[in-house]
């Protein structure tokens, strides 16, 4: 009994020190943790086993409910780890590449200047606070640093937005690239089970029970809302301060839940797009080398350095998923591989934990150039299945 309240406050606190990092205030950080007493003992016995990579692979082998994950050699796709990758998981933030394959579109085909001067005031309607807050903050201090007037090239937007997954500049660009333009790529892609990106300030507002009929949900309704909260100067304040005040109004269990509404896709798809990019094969030459050289932000790491001698991701991390798509180049052995990897509908102490030690992103480029790791995968998931 005393172990286990030992580690139910150590846990607590961390869960605290996550959310104070997160940007939300200390007293809002205390209320929405003993809020939330019954997400917090969710999946908290898997913790205790789970603290190395070898006994991830474990958990991995043993809940194909929760882990999907594509990864192969790019010159032989047929090969490879196929893990639960034909089940629908949410997209998140991983959307963006999607945003990011449409802009370097119209930029290849002239019909936008990367050059376009974007106001960082105009990127800041979009943000709900207590929303994604710490990744905002990292995106508006990014934007601030390349500014002398307030203003930023787009192209410096787009840039900044992969790097740091800031949902208002993903916003800004869903708008200014076109809901139409963006539904007739992902078109032209030939994608089975992947959906059209959404904006976020929408989605969020969409499953607010004090803004909308949850019960309710739709496409539609998500792009009104945000451009509601993008026309509207009284209802972007009322939301800002709503937001603020009680933020999404749900549980975590609750939250974690409404993702189920996000656009969805399949590692298998994700992981033969980074396949094709990897190749230049992905809309043009030029398309794909600008979307890879965006990717690569995350090469500038020296841990990544040491055991990659090429590599590009976009990784998101939110209530109960974390998930990543890259494509890496082994320093060890020279090949090279593409995946796509996805924790979803975790249990919420669960993922507080992988969440705290980044386990997701760890195990993902290892994956890449450790074969031990690689191989310990496909031995778990062949032992459970």
């Amino acid at each position: 009994m005393k172990r286990a309240l030992k580690f139910f406050l150590v846990f607590a606190a961390t869960t605290l020190v996550i959310f104070a990092a997160a940007g939300i205030p200390n007293y809002s950080a205390f209320k929405t943790l003993f809020s939330n007493t019954d997400g917090m003992r969710e999946g908290y016995e898997y913790i205790e086993s789970t603290y190395s990579l070898k006994a991830l692979t474990e958990f991995i082998g043993e809940h194909p409910e929760y882990i999907s994950v594509a990864s192969f050699n790019v010159n032989d796709p047929d090969s490879g780890i196929f893990y639960s990758a034909d089940t629908p998981r949410t997209q998140g933030a991983l959307s963006n590449f999607f945003l990011l394959l449409e802009y370097e579109r119209q930029v290849e085909h002239r019909l936008i200047d990367p050059e376009l001067e974007v106001s960082i005031e105009d990127i800041e309607q979009y943000f709900l606070p207590q929303i994604s807050e710490n990744a905002h903050n990292s995106s508006i201090e990014s934007l601030a640093a390349k500014s002398k007037d307030g203003n930023v090239t787009i192209d410096e937007a787009v840039s900044v937005m992969i790097e740091t997954n800031g949902l208002a500049i993903a916003d800004y660009l869903w708008f200014k690239l076109g809901e139409g333009n963006i539904q007739s790529t992902l078109e032209n892609l030939e994608l089975e089970n992947t959906q059209p990106p959404l904006p976020f300030s929408g989605l969020y507002l969409a499953i607010n029970p004090s803004v909308s009929d949850t019960t309710f949900f739709s496409r539609t309704n998500v792009i009104a809302l945000a451009k509601r909260l993008r026309e509207d100067g009284a209802f972007n304040s009322e939301m800002k301060e709503s937001f603020r005040k009680k933020r999404l109004n749900l549980s975590f269990i609750e939250e974690r839940d409404a993702l189920k509404h996000f656009p969805q896709t399949t590692a298998r798809e994700m992981a033969h797009l980074m396949a094709k990019l990897q190749k230049e094969e992905l809309i043009s030459t030029t398309v794909s080398k600008a979307v890879k050289e965006k990717m690569k932000w995350v090469f500038g790491g020296e841990a990544i350095k040491r055991s990659f001698s090429d590599y590009g991701a976009i990784y998101d991390n939110r209530m109960g998923m974390l998930s990543g798509i890259d494509f890496g180049t082994s320093i060890y052995d020279g090949h090279t591989s593409a995946q796509a990897v996805f924790f979803d509908k975790l249990p919420v102490a669960f993922f507080i934990h992988l969440s705290a030690n980044h386990m997701q992103e760890d195990y993902q480029q290892r994956l890449i150039w450790d074969p031990a790791l690689y191989e310990t995968t496909i031995k778990e998931i062949e032992r459970v299945h």
